[in-house]
């Protein structure tokens, strides 16, 4: 008896020691994450500097054309700036970050956009989300703001900070929104919630916590800062994304190893990890390029989009007509169509 009791008194012990130090690890997590966001928030600011330096004014909220088709948004621009600039070769700026081959780049998640942690990287559609917008001052519709025109001052002149939900994805050519009275007052205002307050950065690269106390005339005062734009050039869709258990995947298919090209599909699912969006794709064969044109291995090392699959998509004419078909032999090529098939037969009515 006396045995078991000691027995017990130990466990009960263990349990009190873990009980105790649980909160310090989640708060020194959570202090872990707040520190790297706001690292984030440095470089996002060092890219938007740089850019000025570069071009002579800070890049434009959104790139939309006369006819008001939106094309592409601030993120994009700053992406040469931010040791990405193999990526941001590959996007056609004469489509819509939401077509074609734009679509994979805009797809993947990128941890500089995100705060640590985040339950919500990726929309119903597939792209990945950003937990930072935009001062509507100054990034708009097609504008290009100079620090000059910030008549208090760089250091009084916010920038970006991080936004308390209704994210948006990274690509979205309208990544701006007013600071409001109060951080952490809902999914449209500023600020992360867990921290009670969130960053700021201002144009002169700096990056300051504020509280959800902080006092509604600061803000104001930030919110106010000019120069101000028109009510048209800030002016964003009525619009609000799906978030939340979203991911992304990919299968490989079947291909002969000496073909030039390697073929995948991606699988976006959901909640319940049924498929939602199936596209496939190709890469060239490494050891292809390897043996090729030096210039070749920067040049096609892809994603290459060749066709999205829905419900009504004919899978053996779609492989018939891509270049998976001279890739494979006519047995590799069976089993491909029976894998998407299969995926396929899983997508939602």
């Amino acid at each position: 008896m006396q045995r078991w009791i000691s027995i017990v008194v130990v466990l009960l012990l263990i349990i009190l020691v873990i009980g105790l130090t649980m909160p310090a690890v989640e708060q020194s997590r959570e202090a872990a994450r707040r520190s790297t966001s706001k690292n984030n928030l440095k470089q996002i600011g060092l890219a938007l500097l740089n850019y000025h330096e570069t071009h002579k004014c800070l890049p434009p909220g959104g790139v939309i054309r006369e006819d008001g088709l939106a094309l592409h948004g601030w993120f994009t621009m700053i992406l040469p700036f931010c040791d990405v600039s193999h990526d941001y070769a590959m996007i056609n700026f004469q489509i819509p970050w939401n077509q074609g081959r734009n679509s994979e780049l805009f797809e993947q998640s990128r941890p500089l956009f995100l705060i640590p942690g985040s339950d919500f990287q990726f929309t119903s559609q597939g792209f990945a989300l950003t937990n930072y917008l935009a001062n509507p001052h100054q990034l708009y519709r097609n504008s290009n703001v100079t620090f000059e025109q910030m008549e208090n001052g760089t250091a009084h002149t916010w920038l970006a900070g991080e936004v308390a939900g209704n994210f948006q994805p990274w690509g979205y050519p309208f990544n701006w929104r007013p600071l409001g009275t109060k951080l952490c007052a809902g999914p449209n205002s500023y600020g992360h919630p867990p921290w009670r307050g969130g960053h700021l950065l201002f144009a002169d690269g700096s990056v300051s916590f504020f509280s959800e106390n902080t006092s509604d005339v600061i803000l104001e005062k930030f919110a106010a800062a000019p120069p101000v734009p028109t009510a048209e050039q800030v002016a964003v869709p009525d619009r609000q994304f799906e978030t939340g258990g979203f991911y992304w995947n990919k299968e490989q298919l079947l291909s002969d190893s000496k073909a030039k090209e390697m073929f995948y599909v991606r699988i976006l699912r959901g909640k319940t990890s049924s498929p939602l969006k199936l596209a496939v794709y190709s890469n060239r064969n490494p050891q292809y390029v390897a043996d090729d044109d030096p210039a070749l291995q920067v040049k096609y090392t892809g994603p290459y989009f060749l066709f999205t699959i829905d419900k009504t998509t004919d899978i053996a004419e779609a492989l018939k007509d891509s270049s998976l078909s001279e890739a494979t032999s006519p047995a590799q090529l069976q089993k491909n169509e029976e894998i998407l098939n299969n995926l396929q037969s899983q997508l939602p009515e």
